[in-house]
């Protein structure tokens, strides 16, 4: 061991290589270099993530593109309806028109206000309770016009909701009226034994607030019409007591639709 050259041995250790791993029939296995099968499978793997994620990308797009279509949409029916869209004009036109009640058959006008009746109103349009069409609205309107002294009705356009296939447009309304003999006679009846409170409710201004709303269908016709008064909160206002008030409106003659009569 003595006589072994030293320089022998370090040549010998620079030239070792790791031991090559074998298969487990004893052969060596192969270097995986290059492009060959053993490095396309990770390879083709990593090319179907890539692609996954475009198309995450691009169906993304595609839901953005939508929503934004869909909010355009949106924008361009609510500029229709808006304040100065055709409908809204058409409810102001209504409101302005019958500003000041229905005018008797004899006055031109009158043909005017019926005229735009049926122009707003479709043929059947519903008020509830199986009432419907245009000149049940005309009934109601001379009902306040003759029941009461009829001031005037003032109303602007506050919502506007638009649907696939309708428009919602409704406005806050003031009403203010005085009342007469014969608006306790027509409406509230049941006091006329009561004469100290005839006495006090006759001649009185009352003003009460409300609302209507107009149901339009794509036709640009409405199909529905609501109408709220708050007779309630204006005849507080002139009694000033609520126990006179729920006499006064229990059994008023006043139903659905604040219709009266």
């Amino acid at each position: 061991m003595a006589d072994e050259d030293p320089r022998g041995a370090a040549s010998y250790a620079g030239r070792w290589r790791p031991r090559r791993k074998l298969k487990k029939d004893g052969t060596p296995r192969k270097s995986r270099r290059g492009w060959g099968p053993y490095r396309s499978v990770p390879n083709e793997r990593s090319v179907a993530f890539n692609l996954s994620l475009d198309v995450q990308n691009l169906q993304q797009t595609v839901r953005n593109l939508s929503a934004l279509r869909d909010i355009l949409h949106t924008k361009a029916l609510v500029q229709c309806h808006s304040p100065e869209g055709s409908l809204c004009r058409l409810v102001h036109e209504y409101l302005h028109v019958f500003r000041k009640g229905v005018l008797p058959r004899e006055v031109a006008d009158d043909r005017d206000q019926r005229a735009l009746m049926r122009r707003v109103m479709a043929e059947e349009v519903d008020l509830g309770y199986g009432l419907c069409g245009p000149d049940a609205i005309m009934a109601q309107m001379a009902n306040y016009s003759t029941f009461l002294r009829f001031i005037c009705l003032r109303g602007i356009v506050d919502i506007v909701v638009v649907a696939e296939d309708s428009v919602v447009i409704s406005d806050k309304a003031w009403f203010q009226f005085q009342v007469t003999r014969r608006t306790i006679e027509m409406v509230f009846p049941h006091i006329l034994g009561n004469e100290w409170l005839v006495a006090e409710l006759v001649g009185q201004e009352v003003e009460a607030e409300g609302r209507s709303t107009f149901h339009f269908n794509t036709e640009g016709k409405c199909y529905r019409y609501d109408v709220e008064m708050d007779f309630v909160g204006a005849f507080t206002k002139v009694v000033k007591n609520p126990h006179i008030v729920n006499i006064l409106l229990g059994r008023a003659l006043i139903t659905h639709n604040a219709m009266l009569g």
